[in-house]
């Protein structure tokens, strides 16, 4: 408890000193000039005598302030990794190597339209890598966990459509580079989702193969690089099956193997559309355009 301080003794001492001088003074002098000198005085006395005593008592008082203040504590860097937010096992993948200026637009397009719990991963050159990631809007996404970009070390390559083939049917890629993914969209420059589409991404999660309809194939539609796929589907013909190089395309390869595997599930066109390639079809989710739309059935 701090010490208290009083007063009260001091309370008459202006009076007390002005009548004092007042009665030492002649009485030419005037009153003003009486009174200043007293404040004077006053002021000295206030200054010398009272504020040491005093001044401990406010610091005290002080103290005890801000010992009731509560504490706040500012982690200013966290250590929450901002994926976590994300579900892991649902990633959309965009494989270019070339710097194209519709990859940003296109991008933050799927973001949108994609359910919010899927994370994106796009893989490029060192070109298209830093075209992507110099845009606000993407480092925006990045900040929050959405998107990753990245460059595959050697000897992985994705500059020709026979170096994409290998990647897919390559069960190392899905070990190394998107580990715990069950779910993975993939889509490129020449594909998108429909914002106005009926039906979400997820109402397809029970496919284990949802892609592009061809107009001349009834029985697969799992065509072109818009296509939903279930990873462990993937990993199990990979598991006893090996793609020989320049061969069947990838989307091609897998369709042949996965309509023969117990319990798969594919999507075909007498069923609700995903995607289509080259034919245009009322409301479906997405669309293949073949280069940039010059392919599409008139």
């Amino acid at each position: 408890m701090a010490p208290q301080v009083d007063l009260s003794q001091w309370a008459d001492l202006p009076v007390m000193a002005t009548k004092s001088i007042k009665s030492r003074l002649p009485t030419t002098i005037s009153r003003s000039t009486i009174l200043i000198v007293v404040s004077l005085i006053s002021t000295w006395i206030f200054a010398t005598v009272l504020v040491p005593q005093v001044k401990p008592t406010i610091t005290s008082q002080i103290d005890e302030a801000r010992q009731r203040l509560p504490s706040v504590s500012i982690d200013w860097a966290p250590n929450d990794d901002p994926r976590k937010n994300y579900n892991t096992s649902k990633v959309a993948l965009i494989i270019e190597p070339e710097p194209l200026p519709l990859l940003v637009p296109l991008i933050l397009h799927m973001i949108a339209v994609v359910p919010p719990d899927w994370r994106f991963v796009f893989i490029g050159s060192k070109k298209s890598v830093y075209t992507v990631g110099r845009e606000y809007g993407i480092q925006l996404q990045q900040g929050l966990g959405k998107i990753d970009l990245m460059r595959l070390p050697s000897p992985w390559s994705i500059k020709t459509e026979e170096d994409l083939n290998r990647l897919y049917t390559d069960s190392r890629f899905y070990n190394e580079f998107l580990p715990g993914v069950e779910w993975l969209l993939t889509f490129d420059s020449e594909s998108i989702l429909c914002a106005n589409a009926q039906s979400s991404l997820n109402d397809w999660l029970d496919y284990t193969w949802a892609g592009a309809a061809r107009a001349d194939v009834k029985a697969f539609a799992g065509y072109g690089k818009l296509s939903l796929r279930r990873v462990s589907a993937i990993q199990q013909v990979l598991s006893f099956q090996k793609r020989y190089n320049d061969t069947d395309q990838e989307d091609i390869w897998f369709g042949k193997r996965l309509y023969i595997l117990p319990d798969a599930k594919l999507a075909n066109l007498t069923n609700e559309v995903f995607s289509v390639q080259n034919n245009v079809t009322e409301r479906p989710m997405g669309y293949h355009a073949l280069g940039r739309g010059r392919g599409l059935a008139r």
